[in-house]
This record gives C-alpha cells, structure tokens and sequence, in this order.
C-alpha cells in the first residue's frame, strides 16, 4: 500500500488486506509440526542464527525501527532460567509482513517459534526452510489440532518463545490495535508460563526523509501471569483482556502517523 491510501473495513475480526494471493494447502495430520533430528537441529541453527538473523536485522535496521524494553525480555528469560527454565508466549499487533521477524530480533538469543496461516508453508521449495525460521501453521483440518498444539507445548518446554498475532490478519501500517478474541490465550494458561505484549507503532520519520515508509518503533510489555484462582476460560479472557488495554494503550499513545487511513465502511 501507499502513502495517504484509504482502506474501507466491515469487520476488525476477518477482514484481510495482506493481498499476497497465495493458494494455501491443506494442513493436516501428516504435517511434520514438530520435525526433530540432528540433521534439522544442525539445518535450523544455520537457517535462523547465520542466514536469518542477520538478514532481517540489515532489513528491519534499512526500513527504520526501534525497539523499547528488551531489558523486559533478558529479565524474564534470567526469572525462567531459575525457574526451570520454560518458554514464553508473545501476543503482538499485525501490521506488516515484517511483524513475524519481531520474535527473533526482540528475542535474540532465545530461538523465537511463530504461529502463521497455511500460506506460509504453501510456497513449493522453500516449507522446511519456513520452518527452520520457526514457523508453526495453524492447522486446516480438526485432527491436526492436538499435533499442533502438542508442538506448541514442546517448544515452550523447550525453553523457547512462541510469538502468536491474535488479530489474525496483516492490515498493513494500520495505527491501531484491533478488536480479537481470547482463543489463543489458552495456551498460556495451560502452560502456566507468561506471556508478553509487543506493540509495533508507527511515527513520522526524522531521518532518512527520503524513505517514504513511516518509522517503525517495538515497544515491549512487563510479563502478564496468568491468574491461578480462576477458571481456565476466565483466566484465558482476563489474560486477553490485559494483553488488549496495555496494547491499545501503547499504540495510541506512540502511533502518531497515519500512513494508511483505515475507516470502517458503516461511518461513511
């Protein structure tokens, strides 16, 4: 999208503007969510620590951001260490494509996982290498659930990150957080593990002018427990709800560039 474009919404829940016209394969029991195996340790620590890692920090350090509060993330990890040294959850907004490489720069060295649309892993050629990123799909077909959600629960055990969009869909350089549901807080809860809020924000540039993309700025949450005194679908929407406000909260107080206009179709 382009500067000073006018995107018309029905629906903060579904509607998607992401546009990479991509046909998603199914993703069903025989997919490899949790491939394991000296061959894939030794393939994903060259895909994510060599090839990766220093390719999105030259492209997110080009296109302009900053991160604040990634102290919060080294003192969480030190907390998990002494406890047992579990994983934790992320819960950001989703607003570029770039989003799914903030789990690894904000989380750096812990070896971030991301829950992604089948579309991810549809491109012919290069699914393993999406993987070894640390992508996990969410699964198309109902019997494939427990085998992802038995992955997810590895990779926390595992003492890694698992960076979840609970708005689902990419509107590109929208300013705002959106309406989402408590579903994907399940996982927290089940676990007993935190989880931390990444908010990405949008401000005018400073520098660099001649860039006509807005500059990008990552700011990070204190952990959110969840509540062990309640139920699990009361603490799952008390989880949600504090993860949304402290969301909220920060992009509308450090988002001051609307480089995209989002309106919703009913106001017109």
């Amino acid at each position: 999208m382009r500067r000073g474009d006018v995107v018309y919404y029905r629906d903060e829940l579904n509607d998607d503007f992401a546009g990479n016209d991509i046909s998603a394969v199914k993703v069903g029991s025989d997919f490899p969510f949790y491939p394991k195996g000296l061959l894939w340790r030794i393939g994903e620590f060259i895909a994510y620590y060599l090839i990766a890692i220093p390719a999105v920090a030259l492209i997110w350090l080009v296109s302009g951001f900053t991160i604040h509060g990634r102290r919060k993330i080294r003192a969480l990890r030190k907390k998990l260490r002494a406890e047992g040294d579990k994983g934790f959850f992320l819960y950001a907004n989703h607003t570029h494509w770039l989003d799914a490489f903030c789990g690894p720069l904000v989380c750096f060295p812990t070896k971030s996982q991301v829950l992604v649309s089948p579309d991810t892993v549809s491109i012919k050629g290069i699914r393993t290498f999406v993987q070894m990123l640390g992508a996990i799909p969410v699964p198309t077909e109902r019997e494939a659930v427990p085998l992802f959600i038995d992955a997810i629960e590895r990779r926390i055990d595992e003492g890694r990150a698992v960076m979840i969009f609970p708005e689902a869909h990419i509107w590109p350089y929208c300013a705002f957080v959106r309406d989402f549901k408590a579903g994907s807080f399940r996982y927290p809860v089940k676990q007993g593990v935190p989880s931390v809020a990444v908010c990405v924000t949008y401000t005018r540039r400073r520098l660099l002018r001649f860039i006509k993309t807005p500059h990008r700025h990552v700011y990070i949450s204190d952990p959110f427990f969840p509540d062990p005194s309640l139920s699990a679908p009361e603490a799952k929407q008390k989880l949600r709800d504090e993860v949304y406000e402290w969301l909220k909260k920060t992009a509308e107080e450090h988002s001051d560039y609307e480089y995209v206009r989002y309106v919703k179709a009913e106001d017109e």
